[in-house]
Order: structure tokens, then C-alpha cells, then sequence
């Protein structure tokens, strides 16, 4: 690819950040394990934050499964096979990430206090940029890693005898 192409592709990312850029923070997964005797999972995850992501707008359908009992014949219809999805894309510069991280489909990404599971990665030459596809996970927990910043207060005392 070509350094004008290249600097096109980064000059329209930058404009797109600076119009449509919104806070996302996306979680990956590094380590889990399950305590034997109790069953209780502990999980270990990394985080990075994007300050400006391009988060297009969320489509929203009604999908259907079919059941077994739909597919073979001589059976009745079940019912509760309707359910909402809600997916959504976006653009996120090559930049922005750390230079160690690697894109997963098992990654998630919490944007508005919502869970998104990543559905598709695409990725642009020279990691200039990502585009993902991510669908909305209800009823899941949302996974924080929130920093804390320790504040000092510092404080004079003053004693004196007047005579």
C-alpha cells in the first residue's frame, strides 16, 4: 500500500474519531480457573480503554431458531423460539491500542453499560485500524476493571502557649 493511501486511510480515521468518537473499553480474557472443591470460577482479564471509538448505531432485529421438534416431522410446533438482537460496528484506530494487544473473537467490549461479544474482527493492512462486529449479551454480567487513585491529605497542626 502506498504512503498517500496510507495517509488517506489515517487523515479519515482521525476526522471520524474527532466527529463520531465515543468511549469504548475492551476486555480480554487471560487467565480463568475453577476451584474443584467449590466450583467457583476466577477469572483474570486485561483491559484497554479507547477514548475515541467510531460506534456506529445499533440495529436492532427479531431472529427465530428452529427447534428439533420443528424440523422432524409428526411433531408439534414449540413456541419461544423469537428473540431481540441488537448488533452494532465499530471502528477502532490501530493507534489506540496497546502495541502488545492482539484481536480475539473471544474478547468483549463494554460501551454505555453494556456487554458486547465480538461477532466479526476485520482488520486493516499495517494495523491502521480494526473494524468489529459486536452483538449486545443480555442478562450477562458486566465484567469492570476500574482503576483506583489514592489521595492524599496532607494536614499542619499548630500549637502554641501565649503568655
Amino acid at each position: 500500500m502506498s504512503r498517500t493511501r496510507l495517509r488517506v486511510i489515517r487523515n479519515i480515521l482521525y476526522r471520524m474519531k474527532r466527529t463520531y468518537g465515543l468511549p469504548i473499553t475492551l476486555y480480554s480474557q487471560t487467565l480463568g480457573v475453577t476451584d474443584p472443591k467449590t466450583g467457583k470460577k476466577s477469572s483474570t482479564y486485561q483491559r484497554a480503554e479507547i477514548r475515541r471509538a467510531i460506534v456506529q448505531p445499533a440495529r436492532h432485529t427479531t431472529s427465530f431458531v428452529y427447534d428439533l421438534s420443528y424440523i422432524s416431522a409428526n411433531k408439534d410446533f414449540t413456541t419461544g423460539g423469537f428473540f431481540d438482537t441488537s448488533d452494532r460496528r465499530v471502528i477502532i484506530d490501530g493507534k489506540d491500542l496497546p502495541l502488545d494487544w492482539e484481536m480475539d473473537l473471544d474478547q468483549f467490549v463494554v460501551f454505555n453499560n453494556k456487554r458486547y461479544d465480538l461477532k466479526s474482527i476485520n482488520e486493516f493492512d499495517l494495523r491502521l485500524g480494526f473494524i468489529l462486529v459486536m452483538r449486545e449479551v443480555k442478562g450477562q454480567q458486566i465484567v469492570r476493571i476500574e482503576t483506583c487513585h489514592s489521595v492524599l491529605t496532607m494536614q499542619q497542626s499548630v500549637t502554641g502557649v501565649v503568655v
